[in-house]
C-alpha cells in the first residue's frame, strides 16, 4: 500500500511538471509571438508617427503627443533597440532595412533641429546608444558612430564642468545632474560601456569624481546632509517647488541616488576605481539604508523624502507606493545588490535580494498596476525580476517571473497600433490611455522585455536601466 502511494504521488508530481512546462511553453511562444508584432510595426516609422499623432492622443490637460523624434523613451532610438534584438534571431523579416529607415529620421530630425541635449534618455547618448546597438557588433555605421562620439565629448566635458561647479557650491543640485535620466549616471553608463572609444573614455574619471563630490556633506537650514540634497528652488516643476518647500532627497532609480550607486558600484565591479569611489558607494548605501522603513511586509524605500521628515517621530511614516523601476524598493534593491558585490557584503546581499521579492510580491498581490511600459508599470518589474534571477538564482522569482509575464500578455490587444497603450492618471478617479513608441514607456521596452526574458538571451541592453 505504501508502495503505491508513493507511486500515486509520483504521478501526480509529474503530471504537474508537465502541466507547469506546457504553460511556460504557451507563455514563452505568445511572449516571442507579440514581441515581434510590436517590432514589426515599429519598423515603419511613418506608421509610427501616424499612431502616436493620433487625434486624442495627447497627454492630459496638454495639445502634447507622447513623442520625441530623438529621445531613447519616446522616439525612434529607442524603437532601434528593439528591432536590433529581432535581427539577432530572425531572418525572416527584412531588419537591417527597418533600422536603417529609423536611423534616417534620426537623421533628417537632427539635420533640422540639431540638439545639445546629452541625456541618455533625450539627447546624444540615447541616439549612440542606438547606433551600437544598430552597428551589429560594429559590423555597420562605425563612421556614424564615431562622428556622434566626437560631437558629444566636447559636449558631456562642458556639461560636467558645469555640474561640478554646482556642487561646489555646496547649496545642493537637481536631480537632473546626476540622475538616470537626464544625468551624470545614465550618460556615465554608457561611457563606461563603450570605454573603448577614444574619444570617450576620457570622459570617464571625471565623471566619476563628480558623483564622488555629492556624497561630501553640506550644510542646509542648520543640518547636515548629503551633497545630492535637491533645494525647493532647483525642483522641476512648481507644483514639487511647493510640494517640497525645504528641499527633498530623491529615493528613485529614474531620478534619486540609487543611479549614481549603482553606476560607481557597476565601474568598481569593473575593474574601473578612482579615490574616494569605494567610499561613495559605503556613504550611499549607508544612507538608504538608514532611510528605509518598515511594515507589516518588510522593508520599503518612500519615493521622496522632504527634508524635514524626521523618521523618528511617532505616528509619522512615508507610506510605501507603487513599487516599480522609477520608483520604489525594487529599483533600490537593485543598486543596492549591484553594491553589494562592491563592498564583498554578503548580508547586504541577502538583504537587497529578499526585499526585491518581497516588494514584487506586494505589487502582484496589490494587482493595481495598471501601466505596462518599464518606467512604471509591469515590464520594468519583470525586466528587474528576470536580471536578479540571472544574478541571484532565487527560486522565489520564477513563479513571479511567470505570474508578470502572464499580467503583461493580457494586456495585449492587436488592434491598438502599437499594441499596447500606456495609462496616464488624469485624476484620482480617471485613467488616460495613449499609444506610446520608444523604450522606457513605449511599446519597443515592452516587447524588448517580452523577447529577452521568454528567449532568456543575453540582456544586456538593460544597462541602460542601470541593472547590469
Amino acid at each position: 500500500m505504501k508502495y503505491r502511494a508513493i507511486k500515486e504521488v509520483t504521478r501526480v508530481n509529474d503530471y504537474i511538471s508537465i502541466v507547469k512546462e506546457q504553460k511556460s511553453v504557451s507563455l514563452h511562444n505568445k511572449a516571442v509571438e507579440i514581441s515581434r508584432e510590436i517590432a514589426v510595426r515599429l519598423s515603419d516609422p511613418k506608421f509610427v508617427i501616424e499612431a502616436v499623432h493620433s487625434k486624442d492622443n495627447v497627454l492630459s490637460g496638454s495639445d502634447v503627443f507622447p513623442w520625441g523624434d530623438i529621445s531613447l523613451s519616446h522616439g525612434y532610438p529607442g524603437n532601434i533597440h528593439l528591432l536590433s534584438l529581432w535581427r539577432e534571431i530572425d531572418n525572416t523579416f527584412n531588419w537591417n532595412e527597418a533600422i536603417h529607415s529609423n536611423l534616417i529620421a534620426i537623421q533628417s530630425y537632427l539635420a533640422e533641429y540639431g540638439t545639445r541635449d546629452i541625456s541618455l534618455f533625450s539627447g546624444w547618448t540615447g541616439i549612440a546608444s542606438s547606433v551600437v546597438a544598430a552597428s551589429n557588433h560594429g559590423e555597420f555605421y562605425t563612421q556614424f558612430l564615431d562622428k556622434i562620439h566626437r560631437w558629444m565629448a566636447p559636449l558631456i566635458e562642458e556639461w560636467l564642468q558645469a555640474c561640478s561647479e554646482l556642487a561646489k557650491q555646496k547649496n545642493g543640485v537637481p536631480v537632473q545632474t546626476f540622475d538616470t535620466i537626464s544625468g551624470a549616471s545614465g550618460l556615465g553608463r554608457y561611457l563606461l560601456k563603450n570605454c573603448a572609444a577614444p574619444h570617450l573614455a576620457p570622459l570617464i574619471e571625471p565623471l566619476l569624481q563628480f558623483l564622488i563630490t555629492l556624497t561630501q556633506p553640506i550644510q542646509v537650514h542648520g543640518k547636515t546632509v548629503p551633497g545630492w540634497f535637491t533645494p525647493s528652488e532647483l525642483h522641476l516643476t512648481d507644483r514639487d517647488k511647493q510640494i517640497f518647500s525645504m528641499g527633498s532627497f530623491n529615493c528613485g532609480m529614474a531620478h534619486g541616488i540609487p543611479g549614481p550607486l549603482a553606476l560607481l558600484s557597476i565601474a568598481y565591479n569593473s575593474g574601473i576605481e578612482i579615490p574616494g569611489q569605494h567610499n561613495a558607494i559605503e556613504y550611499m548605501t549607508e544612507w538608504l539604508l538608514s532611510s528605509q522603513e518598515e511594515d507589516e511586509l518588510g522593508s520599503y524605500w518612500p519615493h521622496i523624502i522632504p527634508f524635514e521628515y524626521d523618521k523618528k517621530t511617532v505616528g509619522h511614516t512615508l507610506q510605501r507606493q507603487r513599487e516599480a523601476w522609477c520608483y520604489g524598493t525594487p529599483g533600490v534593491t537593485s543598486a543596492l545588490y549591484t553594491a553589494s558585490l562592491s563592498l564583498k557584503n554578503p548580508s547586504l546581499k541577502q538583504h537587497a535580494l529578499q526585499t526585491f521579492i518581497q516588494s514584487v510580491t506586494y505589487e502582484c498581490e496589490k494587482n493595481e498596476m495598471s501601466s505596462p511600459s518599464i518606467c512604471h508599470g509591469l515590464s520594468g518589474l519583470l525586466l528587474m525580476c528576470q536580471r536578479m534571477w540571472s544574478n541571484s538564482k532565487a527560486p522565489e522569482l520564477e513563479p513571479l517571473i511567470q505570474r508578470i509575464t502572464t499580467e503583461l500578455l493580457q494586456r495585449f490587444n492587436p488592434n491598438h497600433p502599437l499594441c499596447f497603450k500606456d495609462a496616464e492618471p488624469e485624476s484620482a478617479e480617471s485613467t488616460r490611455w495613449l499609444t506610446k513608441a520608444g523604450l522606457l514607456e513605449g511599446a519597443a521596452g515592452i516587447g524588448s522585455v517580452l523577447l529577452s526574458v521568454a528567449e532568456q538571451q543575453s540582456n544586456d541592453w538593460d544597462y541602460l536601466l542601470m541593472l547590469s
